[in-house]
Parts: structure tokens; C-alpha cells; sequence
């Protein structure tokens, strides 16, 4: 749950089902927006598309303040639901040139690079996760891996590494090594080391403390923190998604489409 009294609503969203068992044209994300003046329930709003983006966008923004200025090339690590966000993000922060795409399926990544492709992009399937990280200026992560597949060693001086999909204690995107080498942002510090089981684990194997972790995005994007010190610092945004950016999406949602008269009024008897 989360309140943005400037935007004039608060709200929660659930996420029901198991990963890889959801069926095609079922809701299993929604958010429950309310009114923040009276508590009013405004509106019950289906939320997978909106946290796909509001995902990409998050490390969108961190790749704005934390990535190089030149950075072109692109390595994609998880080709599904969320794969396509994150290029949407990184295309609209830095002049993204080449992709490079490694998903354990191969389908939903050559589907993938073709989409890209007639995009203007040039994008291809590589075979290993480690040619989608040596090499590339920025490198994102989406998967439900339990076993790391970025390792630290391959990370290169300058590169920029958004890993958004270890959000749970049994995931892992991450090595031990890739978080010595790497100059940590999170999202939210008090949830990501509760819920990201790559960090939990660099810690627990003393790689690295809880005070190693630089700052929070948000400290950084206010300019409290310094981001990118050097050229060849390797930066990491460890995010594990937050409640606020939900309901700030849900809140521009909502009033889109309240000015263009979209959506369905409910009537809901007490």
C-alpha cells in the first residue's frame, strides 16, 4: 500500500496466482485506488500492463541518472513480460543502438529481436547470458532465476546493470562477486534487503554489508546522493518494486481517464 496526498489518492495492489502457470486474458494484478480526501474506493483498475511499465520505468530512471552518457549497446537478460519495458526505458533515457537478447527460451527472445528489429533496432539472440553482459554499456535483468545469471567477473569498467527481477529471498540475478565490484542503488533499502534474495545472499556471504548499499534512487534523482562518480564505475540498481509507484501510475490512470470519459462506473451497494 501507499498514500501520495499530492495526487490525491492512496491505494494498495494484490498479485494472485503462481509464475508460469497464469492463464492469457486473466487479471492477476490489480489495484484498488481511493480518494484521498473522503476514503472513497475511486476506482478497481486490472494493473499487469501498468506494472510492466511502471518497472521499465523505474530502471528507465535509474539508467538516466547512473548510466554513462554514451551508452549504446544494450544486453537483455529475460526475454518475457517484462524484457520488452525495460527496452522501452532504455530508449527513452540513452541513444540505445544494439540489444543483444538471452532468455533460457529461445522463442520469446528471437520474438522478441524481431519485434526490435522493425523497430530500427539492432537486436539479435545471443547464446549465453554472458555475451548479453561482456561488452554492453547497459545490462537488464528480468527473471525468476534462482541461480545468478550475471556474474560479477564479466561485468566491464563503466557498465551500468539494472537487475528488477530477484524480489523474493529464493531469487538470485546476481552474483556475490557483481555487488563487491558494483556501486549499489536500490529502490528502497528497508524492502530490498527483506525481499532480494541476490542481495541477502552477498551479504550473508560477507561480500559485501548493508552499509555498502549507496543510497536509494530517489536520493540520487534529488541530488542528496551522488550517482556516477567516474566513467569507469560500475553502477547497479537493485529494485524490487514499490508500492508508490503503483498507485502514482494508478493515479494518472484514473484521472486520464476521468477527463476522457473511459472506464466503466461501478455501483457498489452497502
Amino acid at each position: 500500500a501507499a498514500v501520495l496526498p499530492e495526487m490525491g489518492g492512496f491505494g494498495l495492489k494484490t498479485l494472485t496466482g503462481t509464475p508460469g502457470k497464469r492463464r492469457s486474458q486473466h487479471t492477476y494484478f490489480s489495484i484498488l485506488y481511493f480518494d484521498i480526501d473522503t476514503g472513497a474506493l475511486a476506482a478497481v483498475i486490472p494493473a499487469s500492463h501498468m506494472t510492466g511499465i511502471r518497472t521499465g520505468a523505474a530502471s528507465g530512471v535509474a539508467t538516466k541518472y547512473l548510466a554513462r552518457e554514451d551508452a549504446k549497446t544494450l544486453g537483455l537478460i529475460g526475454a518475457g513480460f517484462q524484457g520488452k519495458h525495460q527496452v522501452s526505458a532504455m530508449r527513452e533515457v540513452r541513444h540505445i543502438e544494439r540489444v543483444l537478447i538471452f532468455d533460457v527460451s529461445r522463442e520469446p527472445a528471437e520474438a522478441l529481436a524481431h519485434a526490435l528489429s522493425t523497430e530500427g533496432l539492432e537486436a539479435r539472440v545471443v547464446d549465453t547470458a554472458e555475451e548479453a553482459v561482456r561488452g554492453c554499456d547497459v545490462v537488464c535483468s528480468a527473471t525468476t532465476a534462482k541461480d545468478p545469471p550475471i556474474l560479477g567477473d564479466w561485468l566491464e569498467p563503466g557498465t551500468h546493470v539494472n537487475a528488477c527481477g530477484a524480489n523474493a529471498p529464493t531469487k538470485r540475478e546476481i552474483d556475490d562477486e557483481g555487488f563487491r565490484r558494483s556501486k549499489v542503488i536500490v529502490d528502497f533499502r528497508e524492502q530490498v534487503l527483506e525481499e532480494a534474495g541476490d542481495l541477502r545472499h552477498a551479504i550473508e556471504a560477507g561480500a559485501i554489508v548493508p552499509d555498502d548499499i549507496h543510497a536509494e534512487l530517489g536520493d540520487v534523482v534529488a541530488g542528496k546522493m551522488a550517482g556516477r562518480d567516474t566513467a569507469t564505475d560500475i553502477t547497479l540498481f537493485k529494485s524490487v518494486g514499490v508500492a508508490i509507484e503503483d498507485i502514482a501510475v494508478a493515479s494518472w490512470v484514473y484521472e486520464q481517464a476521468r477527463a476522457k470519459g473511459m472506464g466503466i462506473d461501478l455501483s457498489f451497494q452497502s
